[in-house]
């Protein structure tokens, strides 16, 4: 736990000295603020190496009702997430994420890979200086592969061995973004759709995931922004063999704070602060807090 803080810290003090370093780069998209993949290239980049640390603390259940209870399961949990994404035409990239997760309480801990996920995106559409006021438009597809240990698998007391979903899930989104003003902005829809899960009792089917994010931000140089918004999730309710479960369907708002440095072909540094669970109506959901320090490079 120390050494993970320590890490943080690093980094955090790394991003005034970034700051004042030159070439600059055109914020390219809303990444960073809850969508489906955590690196993107900017339109000059053709390869991206992506570091992201992350902790996780003051978990509280929210049961059917709405009603906040006390969490069963890690009192924290610290991630270490990797990403490399690669230019396949220039219009298009694609990106593979995987983690590594840590889970504590009262002392205890365990270790171990959470789930990979690929990524696309497609630019259909591109802003330019000369017509600023357009937005750049992104076709998103992502699927999440499950291989880390899931709730299903769990051996451990308070599924302190618990590190991914436990199922496969693929979902397209749209990504629209105004980056070339010092007033930035932009909007996510992203629609998931998993894979059934063989468990003891059944086969198990997730319901549909709608998840739409809203970002509004400020760019006070070319590279340097910073950026606030909601994500709302809603997923529909859970079948066991094909029966819904009553009442299983979840519900989650969030909000963001993120701030990140933009230069071409340099380093860069994004700090992200969020709160799951923040506002309105919630269910059959976890309240946290969670801070990212990401470290990118393209090469």
């Amino acid at each position: 736990m120390r050494r993970f803080l320590l890490l943080h810290l690093l980094l955090l003090l790394l991003l005034p000295g970034l700051l004042l370093r030159s070439p600059e780069a055109q914020a390219c998209s809303s990444c960073g603020s809850g969508g489906a993949d955590p690196v993107v290239l900017n339109p000059s980049e053709s390869q991206k190496f992506y570091l992201g640390l992350s902790h996780q603390w003051g978990f509280r259940e929210v049961d059917a009702k709405g009603e906040e209870r006390r969490s069963y399961g890690p009192k924290s949990k610290d991630l270490v997430e990797l990403a490399f994404a690669q230019r396949l035409s220039p219009a298009l990239f694609g990106s593979l994420v995987i983690d590594y997760a840590r889970n504590e309480r009262d002392g205890q801990t365990a270790s171990g890979w959470g789930d990979c996920s690929a990524n696309l995106r497609y630019t259909i559409l591109q802003p330019s200086m000369l017509d600023p006021l357009l937005p750049q438009i992104q076709l998103l597809l992502n699927h999440r592969l499950a291989i880390g240990r899931s709730i299903f698998d769990a051996k451990k007391e308070h599924y302190l061995d618990v590190f991914g979903a436990g199922y496969a899930e693929t979902a397209p989104g749209i990504d629209v973004w105004w980056g070339m003003l010092p007033l930035v902005g932009g909007a996510s829809f992203i629609y998931g759709i998993p894979s059934a899960k063989e468990i003891d009792s059944g086969s198990l089917k997730m319901g549909h995931v709608q998840k739409g994010i809203v970002t509004v931000g400020y760019m006070p140089n070319p590279s340097f922004k910073v950026l606030t918004g909601v994500v709302s999730e809603r997923r529909q309710g859970t079948e066991l063999d094909g029966q819904l479960q009553p009442d299983s369907d979840r519900r989650s708002n969030d909000v963001f704070l993120t701030v990140e440095t933009l230069r071409v072909e340099q380093d860069n540094l994004r700090f992200i602060l969020s709160r799951k669970a923040a506002w309105g109506e919630v269910k059959n959901t976890t309240r946290g807090w969670s801070t990212t320090l990401a470290w990118m490079r393209a090469l």
